[in-house]
């Protein structure tokens, strides 16, 4: 049977790890962090999709709690647009939790796991991935397998370490790329707001997205920048902080948990991700919501179906032929979804606040259009189109950018239709053109 190794102890990776093993496969994890350090320190929203479509057993009631209704609202604070909120749908769970769980239940069904353990490169033969190089406890160790998953986030050093000739991206750009400080601050009062999950477009006329979820006893606040602004400073986190106080006098100064800064890629997933012996899932291949960075439930049925298509494939060799699959099916399933957002987040990225108010005010942006895990998805019409072009007249320098941005919304169902089904090189390189035109 085949020798799996995963690089990372990511969502995508760690759920691929599960039906191989169940599958008779030798799959081994390297994970950087030890077990009790695993994952970010704060919770992420997900819903039961995550675990129904990726066959992992729904955690226990005790794990998770439910969502909370949620709004936009844009600088002036003018406009407050409220999603559409069904009780049940979606939770919360703590990450450490969360990735603890499927760790658990990966392990019960034979994976193996060695925790401090660094990846440094892949291993290669050719264009051929053998093997990873991990380090643990100072020791250098050169592990040979079948196949590599990369599920070591964006910044993995076995994507950064394959060959030019596997055509694989090794950096993701700064635009590319979310600043985040995450903190849970002491509720004083029991207080909450309404609706108690707010999300704060150019807060302060920072580019970028802050949230505000309260509940009666802490107040979880989220400081994000866009990279195209450079790296969050710590005068911004505290003068955000500071302004959120100020309004809602009933957040303290004591904090419960988190209070670090991370980075989130913001992106559609990577024009290729497979190559012989090689496949990355998760962050490392791009598997985000590109405007608010979610990822774990794009990740989890990502894992699903690369298991599925390793499995399927039985004793050929895992060439980049056989991989293919994986990476079409993704795209066609979820993927190919996401690209529309993404170009909404490059134009956004690089406007005002005054803009945003603009935008909203005019209705240009709807709830509707910021209810990503709504069941429609979202809707660019040639009508939309005319719409946004129509109501941003009074502001000329938009009306450029705003038609440069849109003129490629028709044509992302047309390139997601001409991807190959199968792998050719020649037809997957031009359809990567199309695809990275977009």
């Amino acid at each position: 049977m085949k020798k799996i190794i995963i690089a990372g102890a990511g969502h995508g990776g760690l759920t691929a790890s599960y039906h191989l093993a169940e599958k008779g496969y030798d799959v081994t994890v390297l994970e950087f962090c030890q077990r009790e350090n695993m994952g970010h320190d704060w919770h992420d929203a997900m819903d039961f999709s995550a675990f129904d479509g990726s066959g992992i057993p729904r955690p226990s009631e005790d794990m998770y709690s439910f969502g909370l209704p949620t709004g936009f609202t844009n600088p002036a604070q003018t406009i407050m647009l409220r999603i559409p909120f069904q009780e049940g749908k979606g939770i919360y769970m703590d990450r450490k939790v969360l990735v603890n769980y499927l760790v658990d239940e990966a392990e019960k069904n034979g994976v193996s796991f060695i925790f401090g353990a660094e990846v440094i490169s892949a291993i290669t033969e050719g264009e051929r991935v053998i093997g990873v190089r991990y380090k643990k406890d100072g020791e250098d160790t050169i592990a040979l397998c079948d196949l590599l998953i990369d599920a070591a986030g964006m910044h993995s050093n076995a994507r950064k370490s394959l060959p030019l000739s596997c055509k694989i991206e090794k950096e993701m750009p700064p635009m590319d790329i979310f600043h985040v400080h995450r903190v849970y601050l002491e509720n004083t009062t029991g207080e909450t707001i309404d609706p108690p999950y707010t999300i704060e477009l150019f807060h302060m006329n920072r580019p970028g997205i802050d949230w505000i979820l309260t509940e009666e006893d802490k107040v979880d606040l989220l400081i994000g920048k866009f990279g195209t602004s450079g790296k969050l400073t710590q005068k911004e986190i505290d003068d955000a902080i500071a302004a959120f106080r100020k309004r809602y006098p009933f957040i303290g100064d004591k904090v419960l948990r988190g209070g670090k800064t991370a980075e989130i890629p913001l992106t559609r997933m990577l024009p290729l991700i497979v190559c012989d012996g090689y496949a990355a899932v998760g962050d490392s291949a791009g598997m985000t919501i590109p405007l608010n960075g979610s990822g774990i439930n794009l990740s989890m049925k990502a894992g699903k179906i690369l298991a599925d298509t390793v499995i399927a494939a039985g004793e050929k060799p895992l060439t980049r032929d056989v991989l293919w699959q994986y990476e079409y099916e993704y795209f066609q399933k979820h993927g190919k979804d996401l690209v529309m957002i993404d170009i909404l987040k490059n134009f956004f990225t690089c406007v005002t606040g005054e803009q945003v108010d603009f935008f909203l005010e005019k209705e240009i942006l709807t709830s509707k259009e910021l209810d990503f895990d709504g069941e429609e998805g979202i809707q660019i019409t040639p009508e939309y189109i005319m719409h946004i072009l129509s109501v941003s007249l009074p502001i000329i320098g938009l009306v450029p950018s705003i038609v440069k941005t849109m003129k490629f919304m028709p044509f992302i169902e047309t390139v997601a239709k001409q991807m190959p089904k199968t792998y050719d090189e020649e037809k997957v390189d031009k359809w990567i053109k199309k695809y990275k035109a977009l």
